[in-house]
This record gives structure tokens, C-alpha cells and sequence, in this order.
């Protein structure tokens, strides 16, 4: 962990501040140890050095006053008690420097001062109790003398001058010794400073250097992810790897990155539905206006085919009647035959309003009154329409014979109503035939009565098939062929057909002639009775 490698560089760092801290207290204490061993060498130098000076000049104080008389008692006094001094400054300073001692040379040197101080001690006390006993007379001034100068510079035959010297000596050479120690110790404590300095500095600089480097990479890694997404690269994603640290900060960004990615993803598909939906809606909208557009023209066909289809019977009645009324007066039987022809035309044109009227009602406005009847009864009125038809037309119109045992089964429906359909169908079927083609009218028995008619006429194109029960829809074939027509032979006949609970279906092919089957339920002999 990044977070752990920072503790290890701090505690490091510590670790080094505090060595340096305890290198220089011990330093410190090194150099003030040789500097204070110095100290006191040197002024037990000086003391050595006064107490001799003293020596001579109370030696000086003895001659004058043997010589000239004139030496006063406190010049004595004062040089004793200065000799007094330098004898405890000694004493104290050696047992500093005993304290402070650690090599045994450096004990002997003390001990061989401390017995010189002793000596020296013994000395002086001796020297003072001479001086302040001592009688001075003429006759006797030369053996004072010797005395003193015998108590001045011997004592129990030792030479206190040469024992002083000595100890001079000694301690020069003991304070040049912790002077150079001192210096020694200085220059040591300076090269160690400078090493465990540089010894810092370098492991500072190592540790910056590996921590920059660890915190170079995730950090530039997070830069360039960052500039990734500013330029909508939302499918960036960082390596999740390195210290914890890093890798937690990896697994942000990306989590960072992948909500983006979603909401954008999210937003687009909400673009996209959108635009779909608009799509859709003004698929819709131009299906519509090509709907409202095409049954406009479908109504302004319709308009002008009812003014055509009602203007030709009405005219054919005027024109009838014109001529039955024009010129001199006519046989009862012309009269006759021309009120039979108006009427004839007017059932025409009253069958065309009807038709009319029913299509624009609807199934639900259709009023049916059906009634058990068995299908031999309804063959029987099939077939009698179909000859009615064959006997108007150049077209023959062929029934079949019903099948076996079909004769009494049951139907439940509305006579009028089917044959209506029928009607309309076998017209259509006589209408596209050409003349010499026969129409094939035919039953058949299952679980349901399938009526079946089948002409070998012009047929009906694939792409017109779908629309054949579309209202006032006219194949651009039956147009050429029969211009009259209004188109809602087939829609009026749908209607019929379903509002019985029966189904009409279509089959044709081009120039093959079409097949119609009018599929009609039948009702079990219990049911009829019921009904």
C-alpha cells in the first residue's frame, strides 16, 4: 500500500533526524567532555605555575627582610594565603580531574600530583610556621637563612624546587594530551555530522525519488483518464492495479466512468426512441393523410359511379316515357311493354339505392330473420337463382348435384340475406367470364357447408387480392373490362355473409379465374329445434 510505503518513509526519516539528534548530543557530550578534561588541565597548569610564583616571591619577601628591615608581615601573610588558595584550587581540580578520568595513565598522573600536592602542602604549612616563629637576631641572621632557604627548597631531602618543575611538566604534558584529544574529538564529531548528513540527504532523496516515481504514474494515468473523458471517451477505463490506494482510486474512476457511459447510453436510447416514436407517428400521420387522400378519391369515384349508375336507369325511365308520349297515340300493347320496361328499370334502380343504403348502415343496422331450414331447401333456391342468371346471360352457370345424405342437413340463417350474397357473387362471376366460359356452382359436406363458385375469367392480380372487400376498391383489370361499377359488390357481400355467422374467402389467379367460398355453419337437430 502507497499509504504504508509513506509511514516507512516517515518513520524512516524519523529514524534518521533522531540518529542525527543523538549523534550530536553524543557529539556534544564528547567534545564538552575533552574541552572540560582540557580546561582542567590547564588551569591546574596555571595553579602549579602560580604556586611556584608565589614560592619565589615569598622567598624574595624573606630576603628583603633579612636585608633591609622593611618588610611589612601582611606581604607575607598575603603571599602565604594566595599559596594556601592555589593548594585547594589544586586539590579540587584533581579530584575533578579523577572524576572526569578514564584511562589508567591518566590515574597514575593524578595520583603522582597528588602526592606532590601533598608534599607541597606539608611544605607550605612548614614554611609558614617557620616564617611566623622565627627570631631574627644579628648574630644568628645567617643560620635563619640557611633555614629558610633550607625549608624553601628541601623537605625530608627532597627538592621542592625540582619536585614543582616536575609537576609542571607533568601537567603541560597532560594539557597539550587533552587539547589534542579535544581537537581530535572536534574533527571527529565534524566528519561524523557531515557523513550521517550526507547519509540523510542521500536517503531523502531516495525516498523522494521512489515516492514521486510510485505517485507519477497513477497520477499521470488519472490525468490522461480525465482528458479521456473530457473528449467523451466514456469507454476509458483504468488498469486497477499498484497499491491499494491507487487501485481504489482506479476502481472509482471506473465506476466514475461507467455510470457516464450509462447515462449516456441511456440518453441515446432515449434519442433513439424518440426519434422512432416520431418516425412511427408520422408514419402514421402520412398513412393517414394517404388514407384521408386515397378515400377522397375513392369518394370522388363513388360520387361520380352513383351519378352514373342512378343517371343510367333514370334516364332509360325519362327516355321511356318520352318516347311512349311523343307523336300520335300508340297500341295499348306499346304502352304496355314500355310501363313494363320502366319498371323493370326501376327495381334496377331501386336494388342500387338499396345497396347503397345497406352498405352505409352496416352489419349492426341489418335486420335478420332467420329461420331452420335444411340444405336441401337452400340448394334448391341456389340453384333456381343461378338459372335465372344463366337464362339473362351468354354465360353458363353448371350446379352440382348435392352429395350423399347432404339434403338433410340443418342450417340456421337468413334466406334472403344469402341469397343476396349469392346473387352478387354469381353476378360477378357471370360479369368477368368471357362468353362460351362456364361457372362452376358446388357443395360440399364436412364438419361445415362450403358453397363453392368457381368462373375461368379474367382472375384478380396477387397485389389486388388483399383489397377485394376494401369499399368502392376496383381492380385496374375488372376497370378495363367493365367501366360501370361501383366496387362494393364484394364489401356489401362480406357484410352479408358475416352477420350469419359464416365466412367468405377468396382465391384467384391471374387469368386462371377466382374461386368463392361462402362457409356456412351447421346446426345439430336438437339446437334447430330449440331455436
Amino acid at each position: 500500500m502507497f499509504r504504508s510505503k509513506l509511514y516507512l518513509a516517515f518513520f524512516l526519516l524519523l529514524a534518521i533526524t533522531l540518529v542525527q539528534a543523538g549523534l550530536a548530543i553524543w557529539a556534544s557530550g564528547v567534545a564538552s567532555y575533552h574541552v572540560e578534561r582540557s580546561r582542567v588541565a590547564n588551569q591546574m597548569l596555571a595553579e602549579f605555575i602560580t604556586l611556584g610564583a608565589d614560592k619565589q616571591r615569598l622567598k624574595v619577601w624573606l630576603a628583603q627582610s633579612l636585608l633591609t628591615k622593611d618588610s611589612t608581615v601582611e606581604q607575607r601573610d598575603q603571599y602565604l594565603g594566595q599559596m594556601q588558595q592555589s593548594l585547594a584550587d589544586l586539590n579540587t581540580l584533581l579530584q575533578h580531574d579523577q572524576r572526569l578520568s578514564e584511562h589508567p595513565d591518566d590515574f597514575a598522573a593524578i595520583s603522582q600530583q597528588l602526592k606532590s600536592l601533598s608534599i607541597l602542602e606539608t611544605n607550605v604549612a612548614a614554611l609558614e610556621q617557620s616564617l611566623k616563629n622565627k627570631q631574627v637576631r644579628p648574630e644568628h641572621e645567617a643560620q635563619i637563612w640557611r633555614l629558610l632557604i633550607q625549608t624553601f627548597d628541601n623537605l625530608e631531602g627532597l627538592d621542592l624546587k625540582h619536585l614543582i618543575a616536575d609537576s609542571i611538566e607533568l601537567q603541560r604534558q597532560r594539557s597539550e594530551q587533552a587539547e589534542e584529544k579535544a581537537a581530535t574529538a572536534l574533527q571527529q564529531v565534524k566528519v561524523l555530522v557531515v557523513v550521517v548528513s550526507l547519509f540523510g540527504v542521500a536517503c531523502a532523496v531516495s525516498l523522494a525519488l521512489v515516492l514521486s516515481r510510485a505517485l507519477y504514474q497513477p497520477v499521470q494515468q488519472l490525468l490522461t483518464g480525465t482528458s479521456a473523458l473530457a473528449d467523451g471517451q466514456l469507454n476509458y477505463r483504468l488498469p486497477e492495479q499498484g497499491p491499494a490506494e491507487f487501485s481504489m482510486l482506479a476502481r472509482s474512476f471506473n465506476l466514475m466512468a461507467t455510470g457516464l457511459e450509462r447515462a449516456r447510453q441511456q440518453e441515446e436510447d432515449h434519442t433513439r426512441r424518440v426519434e422512432l416514436e416520431v418516425a412511427e407517428r408520422t408514419r402514421q400521420l402520412r398513412h393517414a393523410v394517404e388514407q384521408l387522400q386515397h378515400a377522397e378519391q375513392q369518394q370522388q369515384r363513388f360520387l361520380a359511379d352513383v351519378s352514373h349508375e342512378l343517371r343510367t336507369p333514370a334516364t332509360a325511365i325519362r327516355g321511356e316515357a318520352e318516347i311512349s308520349l311523343r307523336g300520335a297515340d300508340k297500341t295499348a300493347d306499346f304502352y304496355k311493354d314500355s310501363l313494363l320496361r320502366i319498371a323493370q328499370t326501376s327495381v334496377q334502380l331501386s336494388s342500387r339505392i338499396d345497396d347503397l343504403l345497406m352498405l352505409v348502415r352496416g352489419a349492426q343496422q341489418l335486420q335478420l330473420r332467420p329461420r331452420t331450414l335444411t340444405l336441401g331447401e337452400l340448394w334448391q333456391q341456389i340453384t333456381a337463382l343461378a338459372r335465372q342468371l344463366s337464362a339473362s346471360q351468354s354465360v353458363q352457370i353448371q350446379c352440382a348435384e348435392l352429395p350423399d345424405n347432404a339434403a338433410t342437413e340443418l342450417l340456421w340463417l337468413d334466406l334472403d340475406k344469402l341469397l343476396q350474397a349469392l346473387q352478387i357473387i354469381l353476378d360477378n362471376a357471370v360479369r368477368y367470364s368471357s362468353t362460351g366460359q362456364r361457372v362452376e356452382l358446388s357443395v360440399a359436406v364436412a364438419e361445415q357447408c362450403v358453397i363453392r363458385v368457381q368462373d375461368h375469367g379474367i382472375g384478380i392480380l396477387p397485389g389486388d387480392l388483399p383489397h377485394v372487400f376494401d369499399r368502392y376498391f376496383r381492380a385496374d383489370n375488372a376497370r378495363q373490362l367493365r367501366p360501370d361499377g361501383l366496387g362494393i359488390g364484394l364489401s356489401l357481400c362480406q357484410t352479408l355473409v358475416q352477420s350469419q355467422h359464416a365466412e367468405l374467402t377468396v382465391s384467384s389467379d391471374d387469368q386462371q379465374g377466382t374461386c368463392v367460398r361462402v362457409i356456412l355453419p351447421l346446426v345439430e337437430e336438437d339446437n334447430a329445434c330449440i331455436s
